[in-house]
């Protein structure tokens, strides 16, 4: 190649990197891969999109088609759907996902659980447990944790919407353990489905400060052999003083925010799951 060839080559090179650097080719970008990360194959997107919204399909293809024709609207009614976090698709953010606030405040999450439960249908919820390894947590645990909740109710036709549950979880901060007993706690009480996974500690770090989309980094996990609310009940645990004074604190704080049904639920599975232990040994 000739000098005027390299600086031909030199030349697209930078055009390219600038276009992708294009705040709005970013944009367009983000909105692809959150459906993707939702289930959304590219070729189903005008499938779920009111009518107003649908674009010819190879408008769909790529990001650089679909900057050419993404309005505010498509952005609105992303976020709405997928209870987006603002800034999200616009770039402002690198957290995707809101985040339903109960540290220290446990009563948010039951109130949250409560607003979204409707009268013509269940809240089908997962909370997913996430830990850097597959040991019992323990005095001796360290390292970041994450809860993230999927709600899969009657009115998403598709995909599903997640949800963090703390930020920076921690095994060596108790009132951060208090945090996680708590939750459990609730989310036995209202019905999710439980479920424990390990994630590196690499990724889980990331998410556990609420980076990326939530969907991806599930797809990371692997199976853990513990179930998600192991330390919560003694049957499952035992009754170690360690132990014994985490499920205190966590009860005083729920009791301090007048979860009193949460606390009766858990007095109550606690005798029966005891007398159902007793009855197979």
């Amino acid at each position: 190649m000739n000098p005027k060839d390299w600086i031909d080559l030199l030349q697209r090179l930078l055009a390219w990197i600038s276009e992708r650097r294009n705040p709005v080719r970013q944009q367009a970008s983000r909105v692809l891969e959150t459906f993707e990360a939702h289930g959304v194959a590219r070729t189903e997107i005008n499938s779920l999109l009111p009518e107003p919204l649908q674009l010819p399909a190879y408008q769909w293809s790529n990001a650089d088609q679909l900057k050419l024709v993404l309005r505010q609207a498509h952005i609105d009614w992303l976020n709405q759907h997928f209870a987006l976090e603002d800034g999200w698709l616009t770039g402002r953010s690198d957290s995707a996902h809101q985040h339903v606030f109960s540290y220290k405040s446990p009563g948010e999450l039951h109130e949250w659980f409560l607003q979204h439960r409707r009268p013509e249908a269940d809240l089908a919820c997962r909370l997913y447990f996430l830990t850097p390894d597959t040991r019992e947590i323990g005095p001796d645990s360290e390292g970041y944790y994450a809860l993230v909740l999927e709600q899969m109710d009657e009115d998403l036709s598709a995909g599903a919407r997640f949800y963090h549950l703390t930020e920076g979880g921690h095994f060596e901060h108790w009132p951060s353990l208090v945090h996680l007993l708590q939750v459990l706690a609730i989310a036995h009480y209202h019905g999710a489905i439980l479920w424990r996974s390990q994630l590196d500690s690499t990724s889980l770090y990331q998410l556990s400060h609420h980076k990326g989309l939530i969907p991806r980094w599930l797809d990371q996990c692997r199976p853990h052999p513990l179930e998600a609310d192991h330390e919560l009940w003694p049957h499952l645990s035992g009754h170690s003083p360690w132990l014994d004074a985490l499920r205190a604190d966590a009860e005083q704080g729920l009791r301090r925010v007048g979860v009193i049904g949460v606390v009766e639920r858990l007095h109550a599975d606690t005798q029966r799951f005891s007398r159902q232990e007793g009855a197979t040994s």
